[in-house]
């Protein structure tokens, strides 16, 4: 196999419009300037030979550890050099006019080896370099400046930079033409307050804090600020199957994941802003669009993307190809999607009591009215279209949540009518002979979709039909205190246990009242976080490694939720979605 990081080694600087990956020896293997989904100049991750790298090396360089500066993307990593301690300080400028990666390195203890290799297109494109002084070098194509306290090196396709013993040393790639080391410390200090101000929006007290408050960095490192879009991941094409096919590019903003991100959040302690964000991203995507509708997912800024996909001529993550950009599921119909936007909407008018982007919502509902009938793609963006149980009742659940908002008489009991025609449709054609939910109508199998059914209060946790679902589940779909999804076109089986699901079953458990099981699996959960807290998609309960993109701001969101309802059960109370009351 060839020698790649580890997804579990991986760590994130951001600045909220793009962000970099680190590895565990302080190598930038991952880049994409100025937006999240723009090509990448870093992409060792995917290629180690064709991909660009920042590396560093010194002899008997050794990791200790890192750690973030409280709540900011502020990393440090420790290192001993010949056993004495070396530390390399990481962020990203958060200043309009010096956008980029900022390094500081301290006093070294021997002499370190810098190779930065920068390669356009996501390595496809090599960069042409040129020298501006003896401490800066210009990347004409990518328009970016390469600063450093020391002189570089033009080596070829590399750029050299050799700090000598006892000397420390600090370095920036970016927009930024000129730089020095009084305006990089001014960077620090603006981006950690940047960082403490954006602690403020959001935050947790209870068990799991620290794992929460973990979590809560991850999702403000993937927001896109300029649009308040949030997306689904930092990366493209890392595998839900070692060497398999099944890798997608999850750098948008899907409206389904932001949905659940913003319904998790709203929960617990937030000031009302990444409420008003999420809407407002939402609403001024529909209006640039000129839709009726939301679409599954868009680009970071709000734009509409095709359905079309380029594949990459690259190695892959451990071979697993294709390698691509763009995802095939931009056109399809994801009825659960536009549901959750609803659902989402009804927690944040009960918390704020404030109804903002009621236009919105109104042309939301009224188009699941008109659509629910339809075959939609699932939660699982399915090929197959199919009457997904999940979608329906996801749909039935916002127009009964957002109903109660509705001043029209009769258009609420137009949604309310809707939603007792769908949960009608479900009871009669979407149970299987031993009673659970089904996962379409016909189908002899459930998927852990459902376990959210309880935390939306779809379905009553005692609900006979419920308790069969959640029976087949443990006994079908369990793997260590984990599980898996159920796909059509593919054997879940064969991938990881997917932690969002397993979060949800945490959440099921605890307003249950069985309050160990849900502790159980969120510490189960936790095995396959990293040491800075994050989670890919899914994790291969036999290697013990995380699988999917990375860090999946969906699983970080599931993971609040299911430590909120695991500290509201301690207590007695319910985490139950419930409609404002009349």
């Amino acid at each position: 196999m060839p020698d790649q990081d580890l997804i579990r080694d991986l760590a994130v600087i951001s600045d909220r419009r793009s962000c970099a990956l680190l590895n565990k020896q302080g190598d930038i293997v991952w880049y994409c300037p100025n937006r999240f989904d723009a090509a990448a100049i870093f992409s060792s991750l995917l290629d180690t030979a064709e991909g660009g790298s920042w590396t560093i090396r010194a002899d008997h360089k050794d990791f200790l550890g890192r750690r973030y500066e409280g709540r900011s993307s502020v990393i440090h990593s420790n290192f001993a050099i010949n056993g004495n301690g070396f530390t390399i300080t990481d962020f990203m400028a958060m200043d309009a006019d010096a956008s980029g990666i900022c390094r500081i390195f301290s006093t070294a203890p021997g002499a370190t080896h810098h190779n930065i290799k920068i390669k356009g297109d996501y390595g496809l494109r090599q960069e042409s370099y040129r020298q501006v002084s003896a401490t800066t070098i210009c990347i004409d194509e990518s328009g970016l400046f390469l600063h450093s306290s020391h002189p570089l090196s033009i080596n070829g396709g590399s750029i050299r930079l050799i700090v000598g013993k006892g000397e420390r040393s600090w370095a920036y790639l970016g927009i930024a033409n000129e730089l020095d080391e009084d305006r990089m410390h001014e960077l620090l200090e603006i981006a950690l307050q940047k960082w403490r101000e954006l602690e403020t929006l959001v935050d947790y007290h209870g068990p799991y804090e620290n794992q929460v408050r973990y979590s809560l960095r991850a999702l403000q490192q993937m927001v896109y600020e300029p649009s308040g879009g949030i997306i689904a991941a930092a990366t493209t094409s890392l595998p839900e199957v070692i060497a398999g096919e099944r890798n997608y590019d999850y750098r948008y903003v899907w409206v389904r994941d932001a949905a659940l991100i913003t319904s998790s959040l709203t929960q617990i302690i937030t000031n009302g802003e990444l409420e008003e964000k999420f809407l407002a991203f939402i609403s001024g995507a529909m209006e640039k669009n000129r839709e009726e509708h939301a679409s599954c997912f868009y680009a970071v800024d709000g734009s509409t993307l095709s359905d079309k996909v380029r594949q990459l001529p690259l190695a892959g993550y451990f071979g697993s190809r294709p390698v691509q950009v763009g995802n095939s599921a931009a056109k399809q119909f994801q009825l659960d999607a536009e549901a959750n936007v609803l659902i989402a909407c009804s927690i944040i008018y009960q918390k704020s009591g404030e109804i903002i982007y009621w236009d919105t919502v109104e042309k939301i509902a009224d188009y699941i009215c008109r659509n629910w009938q339809r075959k939609d793609n699932g939660i699982w963006e399915e090929e197959q279209i199919q009457h997904y149980t999940s979608s329906k009742a996801f749909a039935a659940r916002g127009l009964e949540l957002i109903a109660p908002y509705q001043s029209n008489e009769q258009v609420r009991k137009k949604w309310l009518e809707n939603a007792s025609m769908i949960r009608a449709f479900i009871s009669e054609k979407c149970i299987t002979k031993k009673g659970a939910f089904s996962v379409y109508p016909g189908s002899d199998k459930v998927d852990i979709a459902c376990a959210l059914f309880v935390p939306f209060g779809i379905y009553d946790v005692k609900d006979p039909n419920m308790l069969a679902t959640i029976a087949e589940l443990e006994t079908n779909y369990s793997d260590q205190q984990l599980y898996r999804r159920n796909l059509l076109e593919f054997d879940a089986n064969k991938e990881g246990v997917f932690l969002a699901g397993s979060c949800w079953m945490a959440h099921y458990y605890a307003i249950a009242g069985n309050i160990q099981q849900s502790k159980t699996i969120i510490d189960r959960v936790l095995d396959y976080s990293n040491d800075l807290g994050y989670f890919a998609e899914e994790a291969d309960t036999k290697s013990g490694q995380l699988l999917g993109n990375f860090p999946q701001t969906f699983v970080h969101s599931s993971f609040i939720c299911a430590v909120n309802a695991y500290k509201q059960a301690l207590v007695g109370k319910e985490s139950i979605i419930k409609p404002k009351k009349q």
